[in-house]
C-alpha cells in the first residue's frame, strides 16, 4: 500500500486491482455496474471517486457513513453504488473507479431519501421507479419497494 497525499488512510492497491477486475468482468468497460458499499469503499481512499464536486468539509468518509447509515434505515432494503463506465484500462495508483450515484431500494419517497443524505451534499433524488434495469447487477426490488437514485454533480 502507498500513501495518498493528504489522506489519513492508504489506498490498498491489491483491493483496487481486484475491484477493477471484478467490475471489468461484469462489463464495466461499456456499461454501468452496481456494486455493494463494501466493494466500493473497502481499500478506497480516493476522495474524488464519488461526489467530486462536494464541499471540502464533506470528506469521502462522510459520504461513506451517510450511505451505510441509509442502508441501515428500516425502510431501506439495499443501497448499491452506481459506477460509471470504467474510464481507464489501467487505473493510476491513487484513483478508484468513479461513481456518480447510488441505487436505493426502499419504501421511502425521494424527498425522504434526500433528507437522509443531505450531509453528503447530494442532488435531488430521482424516482421512484420500478427498478434500475440499465445497471449490471442492479439490486433486486422486493414487492412494495421501489428504486430511488441518489446523485451528485
Amino acid at each position: 500500500m502507498t500513501a495518498t497525499p493528504g489522506a489519513d488512510t492508504f489506498m490498498d492497491h491489491a483491493k483496487q486491482t481486484a475491484f477493477v477486475e471484478h467490475v471489468r468482468g461484469r462489463g464495466g468497460a461499456s456499461a454501468q455496474v452496481a456494486v455493494t458499499l463494501e466493494q466500493f469503499f473497502d481499500g478506497n481512499d480516493c476522495e474524488w471517486c464519488i461526489a467530486p464536486n462536494r464541499p471540502e468539509d464533506v470528506p469521502l468518509e462522510a459520504v461513506r457513513r451517510v450511505l451505510f447509515d441509509l442502508r441501515s434505515h428500516p425502510e431501506v432494503h439495499d443501497v448499491r453504488i452506481e459506477l460509471d463506465v470504467l474510464e481507464f484500462d489501467a487505473f493510476p495508483d491513487d484513483e478508484w473507479p468513479y461513481a456518480s450515484g447510488a441505487a436505493v431500494v426502499t419504501t421511502l419517497l425521494p424527498e425522504e431519501v434526500d433528507s437522509l443524505t443531505i450531509e453528503a451534499d447530494t442532488q435531488s433524488s430521482g424516482g421512484p421507479a420500478a427498478g434500475a434495469d440499465w445497471l449490471v447487477d442492479a439490486p433486486g426490488v422486493p414487492t412494495g419497494h421501489h428504486y430511488v437514485g441518489v446523485w451528485w454533480d
